[in-house]
């Protein structure tokens, strides 16, 4: 497993066990034909990954939503760190910060929300109405 499925599935997989992990992006159905795709991103730097894009598609009208959770927006700041990941020598890794357990669980809670405005639950059995 890369850094990147490493990352996702401690960003992503703890909402969503059954996310589908192809390359170095996770895959979740919100149901409704409405998918989520998520990339760690960079924003501009090469080799500095500052985000986590998140991304909302409908199969049949495309692209519904695109956005980025910043790290630094979500993550706890430690001694005026520069929270982001970066690839150097061939190696991905964090820069000058690891996220901690805390980190993770406000990722997944934004993670959460952020789906949740695009889930599709299925409609409940409609009870038949009979004439007395």
């Amino acid at each position: 497993m890369n850094f990147f499925e490493n990352e996702l599935r401690r960003m992503v997989g703890t909402v969503y066990p059954n996310a589908k992990y192809i390359g170095r992006a996770a895959y979740v159905d919100l149901g409704g034909g409405n998918q989520a795709k998520f990339l760690i991103t960079t924003q501009g730097v090469a080799d500095e990954y500052t985000a986590l894009k998140a991304k909302i598609v409908n199969k049949t009208q495309g692209t519904i939503d695109t956005m980025f959770i910043r790290f630094e927006d979500v993550f706890s700041p430690r001694n005026g760190s520069n929270t982001h990941a970066w690839t150097y020598n061939g190696k991905t890794e964090w820069y000058n910060f690891i996220p901690d357990n805390w980190d993770y669980a406000a990722m997944n809670k934004v993670v959460k929300e952020y789906t949740g405005l695009f889930m599709i639950q299925d409609p409940a059995p409609r009870q038949e109405q009979t004439m007395c």
